[in-house]
């Protein structure tokens, strides 16, 4: 006696037309989403438009402190690191 599979109301039957129409609405959705997350980095990373000379040296002066500031802590943060293992050695 051979039992043929019961058909549920749980169980869908996908034809390869329904997955390839699906598939197909999926990757133009990734596609989107992936533009919109590019458009939306470039906006928040974009530099920030100067409107005259001064400002455009202002940003210069700017930058220019932040690297430094940048570069200073992270320069302590080495010496600290440093001094924490040399302190176990002994």
């Amino acid at each position: 006696m051979t039992q043929q599979p019961s058909s549920s109301p749980s169980a869908a039957v996908y034809t390869i037309e329904q997955i390839r129409q699906q598939r197909m609405a999926k990757k133009t959705e990734i596609a989107t989403s992936v533009r919109r997350m590019q458009t939306f980095s470039e906006q928040l990373f974009a530099p920030q438009r100067s409107i005259g000379k001064l400002d455009g040296l202002m940003q210069q002066v700017n930058a220019g402190i932040a690297a430094y500031d940048g570069l200073m802590t992270g320069l302590r943060i080495m010496r600290r690191v440093q001094s924490f293992f040399r302190h176990r050695r002994r």
